[in-house]
């Protein structure tokens, strides 16, 4: 399965068993246990005045209401089976992202040694100039990339895990610090993206939490998965 599809398959499984959930929890606190209704409306006929029993247009409408409660109760039941059945498939997709690397909103990057580490950098417009400083967890500076001219919009570019002297630095997490300047030296905004390995999911009322170098992440968290 393909890792854009996959994200995308978890996203519309997510809405789609929220939709329902919330379908589900409106209709049984607004109708009427049918089991109930019936046994209102049998008190009612054993209980009527033989002198005045009830008028047949009103029996008549009673249980047309009877007949949409249980219409009702019967959407409830099978809202109920497609609410699990699209859990299993949401637990199923989820687990298919572990061992995958999560790109997502931070300027921390979780480093596993001889592996490139994925950055990227949305620009607000095009940069004449840009740097990336990483940091590791002390706030010691261990290298200095210059990047130069990028495109405004999403740039993707990785840290290779060596410091300035060429040395591979050990697994962990660093911070990857970006700034953007234009021709005249103005500073450019961005948005910085970094990226972890997902090593494990908990489930949050049935909407699944991906573990990711320390990070907890909903789905709307994460932009991109890389194999």
């Amino acid at each position: 399965m393909a890792v854009s599809s996959t994200l995308s398959d978890i996203q519309s499984a997510a809405a789609a068993q929220q939709q329902a959930t919330d379908t589900a929890k409106a209709n049984k606190g607004t109708t009427l246990d049918k089991n109930a209704f019936l046994s209102l409306l049998t008190e009612q006929l054993k209980n009527q005045d033989p002198t005045q029993p009830m008028d047949n247009t009103a029996f008549v409408a009673q249980l047309a209401q009877f007949s949409s409660l249980e219409q009702m109760s019967n959407v409830n039941d099978n809202l109920t089976k497609l609410i699990t059945a699209q859990g299993t498939s949401l637990q199923t997709t989820a687990a298919s992202m572990i061992g995958k690397t999560a790109i997502f909103q931070s300027s921390d990057v979780v480093l596993q040694k001889g592996t490139p580490a994925a950055v990227t950098a949305n620009l607000s417009q095009a940069a004449a100039n840009v740097t990336a400083v990483v940091q590791d967890s002390d706030g010691n500076t261990i290298r200095t990339m210059q990047l130069g001219a990028l495109p405004s919009g999403l740039n993707h570019f990785s840290w290779d895990g060596n410091n300035d002297s060429g040395n591979a630095m050990d697994s962990g997490t660093y911070t990857v610090n970006l700034t953007a300047s234009d021709i005249n030296g103005k500073a450019i905004s961005l948005t910085q993206n970094g990226s972890a390995l997902i090593t494990g999911i908990t489930y949050n009322n049935g909407t699944p939490e991906f573990q990711a170098g320390g990070h907890t992440l909903q789905i709307s968290d994460i932009s991109e998965l890389d194999e």
